[in-house]
Formats: structure tokens, sequence, C-alpha cells
């Protein structure tokens, strides 16, 4: 049993910082801090994802639909869904990704298709 505290060494950036936060036998618990104005453009997770708003203030796109999520929110999105994702204000969010999946994925994400200051 282990502790885990997304509170902890919180760090933003003019980019999405990624930090793994814990993992079990089926999945990762992934900590993204964005600050505000920080974008994740349309992307897509091989597996399933959960996407949990901590702190903030978030807008999500999919399939032509926006979607805005407050302190306590959240998302599920299947496989191979494009979503993306926009901080209104600094954001602490909480993404649950299949064991299978990869915190580097993540990373090249925000590197290939970019990210941008709004």
């Amino acid at each position: 049993m282990q502790k885990i505290s997304f509170m902890d060494k919180l760090s933003y950036s003019d980019k999405p910082v990624i930090t793994l936060m814990g993992e079990t036998s089926h999945s990762k618990e992934i900590r993204i801090c964005m600050a505000k104005g920080n974008i994740m453009k349309e992307h897509t997770a091989p597996g399933a994802i959960t996407i949990m708003l901590i702190e903030g203030k978030l807008l999500l796109e999919s399939l032509g639909e926006e979607m805005v999520l407050e302190e306590g929110e959240m998302v599920c999105f299947e496989p191979r869904i494009p979503h993306s994702l926009q901080a209104m204000e600094a954001c602490i969010i909480r993404l649950t990704l299949a064991k299978h999946d990869s915190v580097d994925r993540i990373k090249k994400v925000i590197a290939s298709i970019g990210f941008s200051q709004a």
C-alpha cells in the first residue's frame, strides 16, 4: 500500500508537464499539470482512458463536441477516440491509462502533434 498525493511537487511550464504517479497490474495513473492556455492538440489513445480534473478548468473537444470540465469532474474515452485539451485555468489532471499504454506515448503526443499557448 502506497499513499500518493497529486498535489505534491507541482510543476507548470509552457507545455504540459507529465508525471507517472503510480501503477497497478491493470492501469497507470498519470498527473498532467497544464498552465493556463496550454493546449494538447487532437490525439488518440490505444486503450480506454479516464480524464479527471483535480483542479482548474479544462476545455475538452472530441468528435465535434466541446465540454468544459470543472474540479472533480471526469470523462471516459474508449480506445482511439480523438480528443484535445485546453487549460482555461491552471489545471491538475488525473489521467488513467491501461497498463499496456505508456507515459512515453503521452510525452510523444506533446512532442509530435504539439502543444501551444492559447
